[in-house]
């Protein structure tokens, strides 16, 4: 039985919204019939978790000593949201050490992360993207001059987190430096985009031994401004599974969410967010290398909509290398 160490946890802000994420993968690959270990790994620590008892990982080798037993693993599945799952770090240390993981390389991953990277490694390859303006922190920037050049209403956002943490919907030019200081809370680098009028549609990519696939696209109605913390974790949104656009509209964000993940290196699961204008035109927003897997988030909700079960989706990422 193919032995599989499903971490989760991490440094982020989101670091509880993965343990949650976590347990249910791992919950999921027991059904399929794998040998599962879940490893937390948290500021304080890397463990492997039975129920309420923890035991130590040993950072040298990956591996974790319980009742005199040495426990190494065939293949480990990431389920960090944010550092150090999705900037690439924890997928450099396996690379490093020659343990096989699910998902793209610790390269890509980083580049798909990094809203910014992302964006400029796409361009000039016929994706629809949102004007923009980067910002480091400490660098000098004219408010005036970038909402002449992006106009009113923008998004002012971090380029290295999720859940919508730090991210600022600003309508009036007196709002844009509290948006900017609010982004850097979270991050060093700050992405500042043209807001572009649609429709949000989400899409799971995933690639197996058959190659590579989309999933039924997903629409986001939310109570408020923007798809925010509020609206991704409270409920306050609406999540519309298959989205309410027409058949030609669909294949063309499927179509564009597959050119993306082979432009980037994609490997396993990756979701691509879009803002699809009333014409029909799929502008990407960002890629989330480890989206969330909970029995509610987005992409088990794309996997049921496709007919699969997640033991089924998830074993079809775990022996697709």
């Amino acid at each position: 039985m193919k032995k599989i160490a499903v971490v989760y946890g991490g440094f982020s802000a989101e670091v509880e919204i993965s343990i949650k994420s976590g347990k249910s993968v791992a919950g999921w690959l027991a059904n399929a019939g794998y040998d599962v270990y879940e490893i937390l790994l948290v500021k304080e620590g890397w463990f492997l978790v039975r129920g309420e008892e923890r035991f130590p990982v040993d950072k040298n080798d990956f591996s974790c000593t319980v009742a005199n037993e040495k426990i190494t693993f065939d293949k480990v599945f990431i389920v960090i949201h944010g550092d150090p799952g999705e900037n690439g770090l924890l997928q450099a240390y396996f690379e490093m050490l020659d343990i096989d993981f699910a998902g793209s390389s610790s390269l890509v991953t980083s580049i798909a992360f990094d809203k910014y990277a992302c964006k400029s490694y796409l361009k000039d390859k016929g994706i629809a993207l949102a004007e923009d303006y980067f910002i480091r922190k400490g660098e000098h920037y004219d408010k005036d001059e970038i909402i002449r050049r992006l106009g009113l209403p923008l998004f002012v956002k971090p380029t290295t987190s999720g859940s919508s943490f730090g991210v600022t919907k600003v309508k009036s030019p007196d709002d844009f430096e509290a948006a900017v200081e609010f982004a850097f809370s979270e991050g060093p680098a700050v992405l500042i985009e043209k807001a572009i009028c649609g429709k949000e549609i989400d899409c799971g990519v995933y690639s197996d031994s058959e190659g590579i696939h989309s999933l039924p696209l997903i629409e986001i109605v939310p109570n408020g401004e923007f798809f925010d913390y509020e609206a991704k974790y409270l409920g306050a949104s609406q999540e519309i599974c298959p989205a309410r656009v027409d058949q030609q509209t669909t294949l063309r964000v499927q179509r564009e969410a597959e050119k993306i993940f082979e432009i980037l290196g994609c490997k396993g699961l990756i979701r691509f967010d879009f803002i699809v204008t009333p014409e029909g035109t799929p502008y990407f927003l960002e890629a989330n290398p480890n989206p969330g897997m909970t029995g509610a988030s987005l992409v088990p909700q794309e996997v049921r909509q496709a007919g699969m079960t997640m033991e089924d989706f998830l074993t079809r990422i775990i022996e697709g290398d």
